[in-house]
């Protein structure tokens, strides 16, 4: 009768044991994907910042495609006064008038481009 009693108790044990384990499997990859997702989505968008000052440093563009077609996109690369390098996202006119070198502010959306050579007396 002991014996039997026993087998039942350990019966009753296993599966509490390995659905806490499946569980948890669960939870973890669940929490895995989740990082891989934010990881894929921070590398895959540029810095939006609002305002901004800096030099520009590089300008590039590319096409993205799409079931609607191809989309050129449009991007400066920025170093601030501090000397961090951002990546903005332009519209074609901006994007045409910049140049590497040129000084370039943001406020509220507003970008402005500096020419350098005009701001400098002399010349």
């Amino acid at each position: 009768m002991k014996k039997a009693q026993r087998q039942r108790n350990a019966a009753r044990r296993v599966f509490p044991g390995n659905f806490s384990t499946v569980v948890l499997a669960v939870l973890v990859t669940a929490m895995l994907a989740a990082l891989v997702v934010l990881v894929w989505q921070k590398s895959t968008k540029p810095k939006q910042t609002d305002d901004y000052e800096g030099t520009i440093v590089d300008r590039w563009a590319d096409y993205a495609e799409s079931t609607e077609g191809s989309q050129a996109r449009l991007r400066l690369v920025v170093e601030t006064q501090d000397g961090k390098r951002i990546t903005i996202k332009v519209d074609p006119n901006v994007y045409e008038s910049a140049r590497v070198c040129m000084r370039i502010r943001s406020r509220a959306g507003q970008i402005v481009l500096i020419d350098s050579e005009r701001a400098q007396p002399g010349r």
